[in-house]
């Protein structure tokens, strides 16, 4: 099979699992769809936050480790984004709710777990070349936005909180939302010594989560304005991880 074959039938299967419908052990309307998630993600967004210290400190070491060492502490950086995913995938959305019972957001669970997969292959060969050499000063755009994911300064209502202890304790490393811009800017960053089929999922996924989180704007009740901004690493970073193949061969020609 043709690799540009390949990597479409990817695309193409992650696209139809993310439609998979929501499941919930008490009956509900499909309509009501966006009200379960919301539910499950109230549970899931609070439930492994004593998680978040840890995690902000191990990314951070981890982060200056690869600044230090490069390649050669690489594929403890990709077992850990395998480990994040895994985590995530099964975490964020399967969660006993009041209204429904157990319930499972099964096409971000599907999906999400596929690309853990893709860095769990990616941990056992690794392609990843985490080599930082100065770049064109455009590349740098997703560090604001990454950093923005990192501290993710929202309260439990939703709205803004820029409290810097959410530098430490924000839902950065237990939330799919923030953790994924992180991970795709640092492969941006020292693409094209990457491995393409990790990039490439972990973009594409992020890009229809993000788009239906947007969607959520207007058809989830409480989604707050500061909540569509904050996606906004999530959306962007995503999309360029998709197109940065076209942006830098465009920028070399």
């Amino acid at each position: 099979m043709k690799e540009r074959t390949k990597t479409l039938l990817i695309l193409v299967v992650l696209l139809i699992c993310s439609f998979l419908p929501v499941f919930a052990a008490l009956p509900f309307s499909q309509q009501d769809s966006p009200l379960v998630i919301k539910e499950v993600l109230m549970k899931t967004s609070v439930a492994y936050l004593w998680l978040s210290p840890i995690v902000h400190v191990v990314t951070v070491v981890l982060l200056v480790a690869l600044y230090l060492y490069g390649s050669r502490v690489g594929r403890i950086v990709d077992i850990f984004f395998a480990i994040l995913f895994l985590f995530i995938a099964f975490s964020n959305h399967i969660a006993v709710t009041d209204t429904y019972g157990l319930a499972v957001v099964t096409g971000n669970l599907v999906t999400i777990l596929i690309v853990g997969l893709f860095w769990v292959w990616e941990a056992y060969r690794p392609q990843n070349n985490y080599v930082f050499e100065r770049l064109p000063v455009w590349r740098y755009w997703v560090l604001p936005f990454a950093f923005l994911a990192f501290w993710s300064p929202i309260d439990a209502q939703l709205n803004p909180d820029f409290n810097p202890l959410l530098l430490l304790n924000s839902s950065f490393g237990v939330m799919y939302c923030p953790t994924t811009p992180v991970i795709i800017a640092l492969l941006t960053l020292i693409y094209p010594r990457v491995n393409t089929h990790v990039l490439r999922t972990t973009s594409f996924v992020g890009l229809i989560v993000g788009l239906f989180n947007a969607m959520s704007y207007f058809i989830m009740p409480g989604y707050t304005l500061w909540n569509l901004v904050l996606h906004t690493p999530l959306i962007f970073i995503s999309l360029y991880g998709l197109l940065i193949p076209i942006l830098v061969k465009k920028n070399f020609s």
